[in-house]
């Protein structure tokens, strides 16, 4: 490692004469400065893009699900050929919010060979099931390797409100799920413990050989030997679509969870994972932080008058500037050095993404990124989610199709204009 040189610093007065006469020398232009602007660049065209990942051990290596049931890989931004696997004869795609929704890896892949998928069936019922692929080819999955490991019946007809984001933490597969219902959470799916909807779930996805249970509880998850489904993490969502695990260096794992609202608000939570553990959320109580008012939805009386015991928001906003929060990970590409360490989420009906501060008390720093999707700003961009692959690089998948790589690009300042020494602007009258 080389030394640095230092210098004495110049004199104050000395150096704001340098300033003044280098300024105007012969009229002479400032040198332009830079700044670093966030874009995207599209790398890939997909049918429905709902989510994005890589296998641990694979980081070259993209998996695409597609809302009719297809997984497709993507290898130094081109497909490889066939699709990796297609359920598309037992998908439901009736509803946006239904299809194939999910896909994680878990942290022994390269041993296992096992990858889980969520999705929505043709009745309505949440599916996660369990596929393996050829123990020497990550990119095929053997055939008739299918196990069912969990199925969630559907509340009505309409089927949506299904969540879909599933990601492991260790052994233990996370799986959110939507209250199924709409509108209003009518059924109280939410705040009932006794159903798995409008929770996310924690389970060992591994099961037992031996008496045919497809999957395990983990002895730690907050309702075991107490009142409520034993395989409940956490409550009171109304359509968590999408969560994330960060571990800042040093630091506890936190949460990210954002949850879709029904005709008011939207909602990002971030939270330590210790403190998400058997929290209630709110819903339909609250929609974000105001008590639901579900007016000509509930002719019997509202919702139950929950006021203690609730774990509230980091991050509202109206509908007045979307209407389904698309939430993303903690960025921890290290080529985005401007918002490395921030959130980055949208909204399905508002073209905008934004990048909010990941902290735990009311989230006040939250801005625009300026990136507007195709088809153009101002317009529904119609974003589905954010994938990470296993370099850590972000992307955004519209339902229109495209697979966004989001990137940091330097933008130059426009130089000052020239000025002649002396010369005096005329005054306008």
């Amino acid at each position: 490692m080389n030394p640095r040189r230092s210098h004495a610093p110049l004199p104050l007065p000395f150096l704001a004469a340098i300033l003044i006469v280098g300024a105007a020398l012969l009229g002479m232009a400032q040198p332009a400065g830079a700044a670093w602007k966030l874009t995207y660049r599209q790398v890939a065209t997909a049918n429905q893009p709902t989510s994005l990942t890589s296998p641990p051990g694979h980081p070259r290596l993209a998996y695409v699900t597609e809302r009719k049931g297809k997984i497709r890989i993507l290898k130094g931004g081109k497909w490889l050929p066939g699709p990796f696997l297609d359920i598309s004869n037992r998908v439901r795609t009736l509803w946006i919010e239904q299809g194939l929704l999910g896909l994680a890896f878990p942290p022994d892949f390269r041993k296992s060979h096992r990858y889980y998928v969520d999705y929505t069936a043709r009745n309505g019922d949440v599916v996660i099931e369990e596929y393996m692929t050829y123990p020497k080819d990550p990119t095929r999955t053997m055939p008739d390797s299918r196990r069912l490991i969990l199925r969630i019946p559907h509340v009505n007809d309409h089927g949506n409100h299904n969540g879909g984001e599933i990601a492991f933490l260790g052994n233990e597969l996370y799986i959110a799920v939507g209250d199924g219902n709409d509108p209003g959470d009518a059924a109280n799916n939410a705040q009932n413990l006794e159903s798995l909807r409008g929770k996310i779930l924690r389970i060992d996805p591994r099961g037992d050989s031996t008496t045919g249970r497809t999957y395990l509880i983990p002895s730690s998850n907050p309702y075991v030997n107490k009142p409520g489904r034993d395989e409940i993490f956490a409550s009171g969502f109304r359509n968590p679509h999408s969560f994330d695990f960060f571990k800042p260096e040093g630091g506890e794992t936190m949460m990210v969870i954002s949850d879709v609202g029904q005709g008011r608000y939207e909602e990002l939570n971030y939270l330590p994972f210790k403190l998400a553990w058997g929290a209630n959320f709110g819903w339909h109580a609250y929609e974000g932080i105001q008590p639901y008012d579900c007016g000509e939805l509930c002719p019997n009386g509202g919702p139950p008058g929950i006021t203690t015991g609730l774990t509230w928001p980091q991050l509202v906003y109206s509908h007045e500037q979307g209407c389904a929060i698309i939430g993303g990970p903690v960025i921890e590409d290290p080529a985005l050095t401007t918002v490395k360490g921030r959130i980055i989420y949208g909204d399905f009906c508002a073209n905008r993404i934004r990048t909010a501060a990941a902290q735990t008390t009311w989230i006040n720093d939250d801005k625009g990124t300026g990136v507007f999707l195709p088809p153009g700003k101002g317009k529904h961009s119609a974003l589905n989610g954010f994938g990470e692959d296993g370099w850590g690089r972000v992307y955004a998948l519209s339902n229109f199709g495209g697979i966004h790589l989001i990137k940091q690009i330097k933008v130059a300042s426009k130089p000052n204009k020239p000025t002649k020494p002396g010369k005096k602007k005329k005054k306008k009258r």
